[in-house]
């Protein structure tokens, strides 16, 4: 709509942009802003000269719409291996809960253990060790192993997660910043450095 929401490559026709805008007012609706990037789309270019980033994609709606959804939000979020952010339209509030929830912190089984190929051998390696050390009874083994998987998760699994998280943020830092050669060049080297760590915790 703008000449401010794109960076890069040529310049957008102005009679197109005010032909979209016009259509937007025939139709009464309203730009419903956006929390995160501006920029929803790029070519991800190796060369900063042919390299564009661009705000393609909007979230709109009439007046009677917002009256509805007056708490509604969007964020342009982690686009992972698109070219595009995925928009997410929050239409309510996030903190409607009027209830005090006591959390639990016994050791409990994770379900997102059982996506991990080494979650049966980390099982069977403290079922075993249970049995060598004389465990009775099937609460000291379960809590063994309990053990044994929390320690995993805190030591492989979490570390994973908080460089994976590291690299997420900088490389949201490195889209976000002035177009040059440069953050081109860290975006690309980023972007390869989460593929491979993904990869390293769908291994574990």
């Amino acid at each position: 709509m703008f000449d401010c929401e794109k960076e890069g490559g040529q310049p957008r026709p102005a009679g197109c942009m005010e032909h979209f805008r016009n259509v937007l007012a025939d139709c009464k609706l309203e730009d419903l802003g956006f929390e995160g990037d501006v920029f929803t789309w790029r070519n991800h270019h190796h060369f900063v000269e042919r390299y564009i980033k661009e705000r393609l994609d909007r979230a709109v709606a009439c007046v009677e719409w917002r009256k509805l959804f007056p708490l509604v939000r969007v964020v342009n979020g982690d686009p992972r291996h698109s070219d595009h952010r995925p928009l997410i339209v929050e239409c309510g509030d996030r903190e409607s809960s009027q209830y005090l929830c006591i959390k639990d912190v016994s050791p409990k089984f994770e379900a997102k253990w059982l996506d991990e190929d080494g979650c049966s051998d980390h099982v069977l390696k403290a079922w075993s060790e249970a049995m060598e050390s004389g465990a009775i009874g099937m609460m000291e083994v379960q809590k063994k192993i309990l053990g044994e998987l929390h320690d995993w998760d805190r030591n492989v699994l979490g570390e994973l997660e908080k460089r994976i998280s590291k690299t997420k943020k900088d490389l949201e830092r490195c889209r976000r910043g002035r177009l040059s050669q440069e953050n081109v060049n860290r975006e690309h080297v980023l972007r390869f450095k989460l593929d491979r760590l993904l990869e390293q915790h769908h291994i574990y």
